[in-house]
């Protein structure tokens, strides 16, 4: 049995915010690395994580977020996710990472 852990999305240095439930919302830089293993070329297990970056004003209210260990929502980079907080600045991925497109349309209203 051949097992092999593939990197299926990089994203490197993209603008997002993080929130909550309770409307806390915290502009933050983050990476983020998508796998999938396969077992002898089937796809098999997903895993997510990633990192976070933020300026010193949000820094309380990171480390709030830490201490809640609730999940929160991740936007930005074309992407949106639920992800739980390892610490201040790293992240798993709790769902589906769905691809978001904002259409011209949209930019014009």
């Amino acid at each position: 049995m051949l097992r092999e852990m593939r990197t299926i999305r990089l994203i490197s240095n993209e603008t997002g915010t993080i929130s909550d439930s309770v409307h806390t919302k915290v502009k933050v830089h983050f990476d983020l690395v998508e796998t999938q293993d396969f077992i002898d070329g089937v796809p098999d297990l997903e895993f997510s994580f990633g990192n976070l970056r933020f300026g010193d004003e949000a820094k309380p209210q990171i480390s709030s977020l830490v201490r809640r260990r609730a999940p929160l929502a991740l936007s930005g980079g074309g992407i949106q996710t639920t992800i739980l907080l390892n610490g201040p600045n790293a992240f798993t991925v709790m769902s589906v990472i769905k691809e978001i497109r904002i259409d011209d349309s949209a930019l014009a209203a």
